[in-house]
């Protein structure tokens, strides 16, 4: 992704196409401070900069200075309200201009990561073999690439970030080729270095994968605590995808009526859940200007 060309994107949205411009050698250098409202874990610092570097490249006629920046929490770390994030001295009006979308994206970063990180800790104790929690691909268009990034800040891990690197045959995959085979077929050995991953729904589609032994990966959907805890030993009876050679890996999702902590218990390698994303609750900052030159 062009994270300047998405921020260019975002600001004049705001700014509107034509923002008015200014002259920098006749705007202030101005101090402002940067303060969480909420608890929480901050999430999305390293894109401020380029906020403001790109509201100065939008609006300056003549050559600005850079914003300095001074950071007092970082990426990852624990928020109370109140706390002092950061301290940015910049020209008034680009300070002015870029307040509200930068404190979008920081607050919406924020929000991901502590809703992710607050997860990893409902899921108690999970035995050695899980590997982790990941997000989905249930987001919000173009802000998926900042999504994912909050998530691993969160503590959480990433599913694949779009069709692009990655495949997994879904059940209207299947549908469309007819059966479970002919999905395989028609995705099997087309793309160096990418696994196939596939879902399935029931044992008698877990088995039919197993039984045709080259995807090693398979998501199990839609199935509660009980029937999962049976889908993984039947796959690991069988061990490893026979023509592959390869361990099978099992992903639930779609969980139905138990806690993650069960779910990560029932033997899976991963779960993984849109909820990481699409229930975050509000988490806010503010920025305050507090030196003007005399």
């Amino acid at each position: 992704m062009d994270i300047r060309a998405k921020v260019r994107e975002w600001l004049l949205d705001d700014l509107g196409s034509a923002p008015f411009q200014m002259e920098t050698k006749n705007d202030p250098l101005c101090e402002a401070e940067i303060r969480a409202k909420s608890e929480g874990i901050l999430a999305g610092s390293l894109f401020l900069g380029i906020i403001f570097d790109e509201t100065q490249r939008l609006l300056a006629l003549d050559r600005p200075e850079p914003a300095e920046w001074r950071w007092e929490k970082k990426d990852g770390d624990a928020l109370a309200p109140g706390d002092l994030v950061a301290t940015v001295r910049g020209h008034a009006q680009v300070l002015l201009k870029t307040e509200r979308t930068a404190l979008n994206i920081l607050s919406y970063t924020s929000e991901i990561a502590t809703h992710t990180a607050r997860v990893m800790r409902e899921l108690g104790d999970p035995p050695e073999s899980f590997a982790g929690v990941l997000d989905t691909r249930k987001g919000r268009p173009g802000l998926m690439y900042f999504e994912k990034y909050a998530v691993r800040i969160g503590g959480g891990k990433n599913h694949r970030l779009g069709m692009f690197d990655g495949d997994l045959i879904k059940d209207n995959d299947i549908a469309v080729a007819g059966s479970i085979r002919a999905a395989i077929d028609a995705q099997w050995g087309k793309r160096y270095m990418v696994d196939i991953q596939i879902e399935v729904q029931s044992f008698e589609q877990l088995d039919e994968v197993m039984d045709d032994g080259r995807v090693h990966m398979v998501l199990l959907d839609n199935m509660d605590a009980a029937t999962l805890r049976d889908a993984v030993a039947r796959a690991r009876g069988r061990g490893t995808a026979s023509r592959t050679g390869k361990r099978y890996v099992l992903e639930a999702s779609g969980i139905k009526g138990a806690e993650l902590g069960e779910i990560a218990r029932t033997g899976v390698d991963y779960l993984s859940t849109s909820s990481l994303v699409r229930s975050a609750p509000p988490l806010d900052f503010n920025m305050k200007i507090v030196r003007v030159p005399d």
